[in-house]
């Protein structure tokens, strides 16, 4: 006999599922991120992550719809799948230290090109994501199978189940983002969200228990009609009423899946250059949508007693309402900037919490309405096959509910896989965000189409069919030529970005000269949405700069003496000119510069093809040096390929974007330094840029800290060209750090030339720009906290303070190092 369950019981469960769903979401926060430090951060990596962990749960989904029917005690059986998944996930961060041994194999010994490690990414991503994501997707068909034999309105009770699911998963993006991987880093957070999982289990084995003979439980079901069930396919009425509904409703999961991951990629691309690109950003985005499909599920389990027809009377105005509201979001888009900046300096927003709020309302007036229409539509999925019997389509319930409701997760599922996939490799980077979410309306125009059922009263069906796909094309026909162009001019400015460093005081020195000249001094070059971030290059006051994701990262002006002299510190420090690596491209000004020199070969390892392209703007200081037949460009993730390939270099120099930037902060940890230090020779050189501006003193100090702590001999200069001293340059080797090989190397033509163009003389302008070195760093930053991939200290704490006016402060602080280091 199988086990009934009481509502007190049900209603339990339902807040146990809210916690199963906010696990849920901090694993695959937790999980993407430490696969990340495996594969790198590029679209590849993270798209076979993404799959990886989706077409676990669609499997889940597949089997419990299978099978969960004939499971006795359902309740029982989530118990087991929650303590499974706790346990397992204790053991994942060894998992992957074994995958990341199997991965640089793999790359070391395999040439199988692009596609072939994409799917070597995901196939050992599966191999460890597999059985914890396959259980998380099995736990909604489970516990359908247990409010199927205790439930009487079960259809409404499945749209609910869902709805408290999402509601836990906003509850993990919250936790995770803002508290748990802040407070207590990546490791702890495992161990808690495990911890979780353990007690919910626990919970629902009690309550298992607990309803064995329980007064107010239904009536046990047979085991025999339940065998009977589960071995048979799904009933022939079933089947042949799937012509007009069951094919329609799959294929209503299937796209709604699509349809929400692709607009959630598309607005995340485009709110990082209007709410800038930091962890808190990331979980804004994350939240809003997830709130509004929550908000969306909760509307639809108000719904009682609709039947087909009416609930597909629901997806056409549903899909309706989406497509407009799309349309109008991408309206929004291009005000929304301006919206930012003139809302913060009204209000005197000066504060973390008032530029959430900021963050928060930008991304509300995108997102929030159209998410709360896309989240219906799974939810009509499932009150739909809550409503199936075995024979008919009626009002009841049956054991052919649970499998649709499990194929139906999984196909809806699949097709998010297949919307991640298909948006970051082909829509967008061939075509635009825009043109994007113009496919994302029309497709929801042509499932509103589908839709359409004729009146009963209606004569000729025929004809209203051939009238609704008549009008079906001339919508989209007219959408398409209506569709809102976006005021790339306002995105690329980077509102949020450009908001801080105002309060920061950190914006580079306008020409006075140009300062009254009006529009003629703002012109935007490049806007290229590549595969990993959205790359544009301006000219404002006779100044080109180039900014990723909106945050402006080199120009030719205030910036150029920081890009030579990082090419050219390790030229003039390193024992050797023989072999150099440089992390990030840019304008190539760095790069350039290297190869103003005797180096005998340069690697430059850029993760993003578009911000090779923006370099061409730069050719009149960067010497063109994808020209020179020295240099050796690799698309890929720099820490990734550092770690995978077995090559040493006699110099390495590092200079990506700012240290807070999701991707970019795992470039100034402890386990980065420390594979840039075993990737060098013997007495090779780590060059290093690091701001003093935008971040705190502690930060700065604990960043100098890490560094110092991975290489024992450090010598620091600070910047003092036209950027005057915001920029530090780090040069850090496990060998004294020889100053006096400076003289002899700018000997060389080439060198002093590039030199010169920054004001750089002789030696000794270096050495007016050197700081310390590590007797002096040493004592200056002793007790900072050591950055590292598993507290993410900077990552966290510095997008909190960069708005604060802190170059002063730091700038006294690293004077008196150097004041130290003359005594």
């Amino acid at each position: 006999m199988t086990q009934t369950y009481s509502l007190r019981t049900l209603k339990l469960i339902a807040i146990c599922f809210v916690f199963s769903g906010a696990t849920g979401l901090i694993y695959e926060v937790l999980w993407a991120r430490m696969l990340g430090l495996v594969f790198g951060a590029t679209t590849v990596a993270i798209s076979a992550v993404l799959a990886a962990f989706m077409g676990g749960l669609a499997l889940g989904s597949t089997l419990a719809a299978r099978f969960a029917a004939r499971i006795k005690r359902p309740v029982r059986s989530y118990a087991f799948i929650e303590i499974a998944v706790g346990l397992y996930a204790l053991a994942v961060p060894l998992l992957f230290r074994g995958i990341d041994r199997v991965y640089a194999q793999v790359w070391q010994h395999s040439h199988s090109g692009f596609y072939g490690f994409a799917l070597s990414r995901f196939l050992l991503a599966s191999a460890v994501l597999l059985i914890p994501t396959a259980l998380m997707g099995a736990t909604l068909p489970v516990l359908v199978a247990a409010l199927q034999r205790s439930s009487k309105n079960i259809a409404n009770a499945i749209a609910r189940l869902y709805t408290w699911n999402l509601t836990g998963a906003i509850l993990g993006v919250i936790a995770a983002g803002f508290f748990l991987l802040p407070q207590f880093g990546v490791r702890s957070t495992i161990w808690i969200a495990a911890a979780i999982n353990l007690a919910i289990g626990l919970t629902a084995f009690l309550l298992d228990s607990n309803s064995v003979g329980a007064e107010g439980a239904g009536p046990a079901t047979p085991d025999e009609h339940l065998d009977e069930e589960i071995n048979r396919p799904l009933p022939q009425a079933v089947l042949t009423f799937a012509d007009g509904q069951v094919k329609f409703w799959w294929f209503c999961a299937f796209t709604s899946g699509f349809v929400t991951i692709t607009t959630q990629v598309v607005w995340s691309r485009v709110l990082s250059m209007i709410i800038g690109s930091s962890t808190y950003a990331f979980s804004i985005v994350l939240a809003l949508f997830l709130i509004g499909l929550a908000l969306g599920a909760y509307l639809i389990s108000m719904i009682k007693n609709a039947d087909t027809w009416r609930l597909r009377r629901a997806v056409l105005l549903i899909e309706i309402l989406t497509a407009f509201t799309l349309f109008l979001s991408l309206k929004i888009t291009s005000a929304t900037p301006d919206f930012l900046i003139t809302s913060g300096f009204r209000m005197g927003v000066h504060s973390w919490t008032g530029l959430l709020a900021l963050q928060i309302a930008a991304a509300a007036m995108l997102i929030l309405l159209p998410a709360t229409l896309m989240g219906m539509v799974m939810p009509l999925v499932l009150t739909w096959a809550g409503r199936m019997q075995n024979e008919e389509p009626g009002s009841g319930f049956s054991l052919t509910s649970v499998k649709l409701v499990g194929k139906s997760y999984a196909l809806n599922t699949i097709g998010a896989i297949a919307g991640s996939v298909i948006t970051a490799f082909l829509l967008i980077p061939k075509t635009n965000t825009r043109f994007t979410m113009f496919c994302a309306a029309a497709l929801c125009l042509i499932v509103g189409r589908i839709a359409y059922q004729p009146g009963r009263a209606t004569s000729d069906r025929a004809l209203a069919q051939s009238l609704a796909l008549g009008v079906t094309v001339t919508l989209v026909l007219v959408m398409f030529a209506l569709w809102p162009r976006l005021n790339l001019n306002a995105l690329s400015t980077g509102a949020y970005d450009s908001y801080v460093r105002v309060l920061a005081r950190s914006r580079g020195a306008i020409p006075e000269e140009d300062q009254h000249n009006g529009a003629r001094n703002h012109q935007l070059l490049m806007y290229e949405e590549g595969r990993t971030a959205t790359v544009s290059v301006r000219r404002d006051w006779g100044i080109t700069s180039v900014a990723i994701n909106g945050r402006t990262n080199a120009s030719d002006a205030d910036d150029m003496p920081t890009q030579v002299m990082l090419g050219q510190a390790g030229v003039l420090t390193a024992p050797r000119s023989g072999h150099a690596l440089i992390v990030g491209f840019a304008t190539g000004v760095t790069a350039g510069s290297v190869l103003q020199s005797p180096i005998e070969s340069v690697d430059c390892v850029e993760i993003e093809p578009a911000a090779v392209a923006s370099s061409r703007f730069f050719e009149h200081v960067n010497n063109r040096p994808l020209n020179e037949p020295r240099l050796h460009l690799i698309i890929d993730d720099a820490r990734t390929y550092l770690r995978v390939n077995p090559v040493t270099y006699d110099m390495i120099i590092s200079e990506p974007s700012h240290p807070w930037v999701p991707g970019v902060a795992n470039l100034f940890t402890r386990e980065f330094f420390t594979l840039g230090r075993r990737r060098l020779q013997d007495d090779g050189v780590f060059v290093q840029w690091l701001q003093i501006y935008q971040l705190s003193t502690e930060s700065l100090r604990s960043v100098l800290a890490t560094f110092h702590e991975t290489f024992p001999y450090v010598a620091v200069f600070r910047v003092a060209g036209a950027a005057k001293g915001k920029d530090l340059i780090l040069i850090g080797s496990e060998s004294r750090i020889r100053l006096d090989r400076m003289a002899e190397r700018m000997n060389d033509a080439r060198t002093k030339a590039d030199l010169d163009r920054v004001g750089i003389k002789s030696a000794a302008d270096v050495q007016a720009w050197f700081v310390c070195d590590e007797t002096q760093l040493g004592p200056a930053v002793a007790g900072a906290v050591i950055n590292t991939d598993d507290n993410m200290h900077v990552e966290t704490v510095a997008p909190r303070e960069a708005f604060r006016p802190t170059m002063e402060e730091n700038a006294a602080w690293i004077e008196s190092l150097r004041k130290g280091s003359n005594r």
